[in-house]
């Protein structure tokens, strides 16, 4: 199961961080940092599986195409900023972190202006109607 890899990556993490922050606390950031990298890269490698079977989906689709890579584009935002800003949380920058969740949001909210315009010429269609 690739969770059981990933925990036992992120608590070989944990274990030396805790280990080497008791003799060099700035080496243990690093530490904690690379865990992290490692786990972010074996998630990029099944997040591929993801992204070929979304892909599938877009082919096969035949309505609502140009919506679909907006959904894409918001998750992609969704989960970036989150991850950088947990990252940021636990290097103890909780400010930087809670910036990079504002921007995230905004970004979301940008990419969003499309589908809420054209909900809103569907529903001004209907009411016409």
């Amino acid at each position: 199961m690739d969770i059981v890899q990933i925990a036992a990556i992120a608590l070989c993490g944990v274990v030396i961080a805790s280990l080497i922050r008791e003799y060099k606390p700035n080496l243990a950031l690093y530490v904690v940092i690379a865990t992290i990298l490692l786990i972010f890269g074996y998630i990029l490698y099944q997040l591929s599986a993801v992204f070929n079977f979304l892909g599938t989906i877009y082919d096969q689709i035949s309505f609502g195409k140009a919506f679909f890579p907006i959904l894409l584009k918001v998750l992609a935002v969704a989960y970036i900023a989150d991850f950088v800003a947990q990252v940021c949380k636990d290097a103890g920058e909780t400010a930087i972190g809670n910036k990079v969740e504002l921007a995230g949001k905004v970004i979301i909210f940008y990419l969003a202006i499309p589908v809420m315009m054209s909900v809103l010429e569907t529903l001004t269609k209907l009411l016409r109607s």
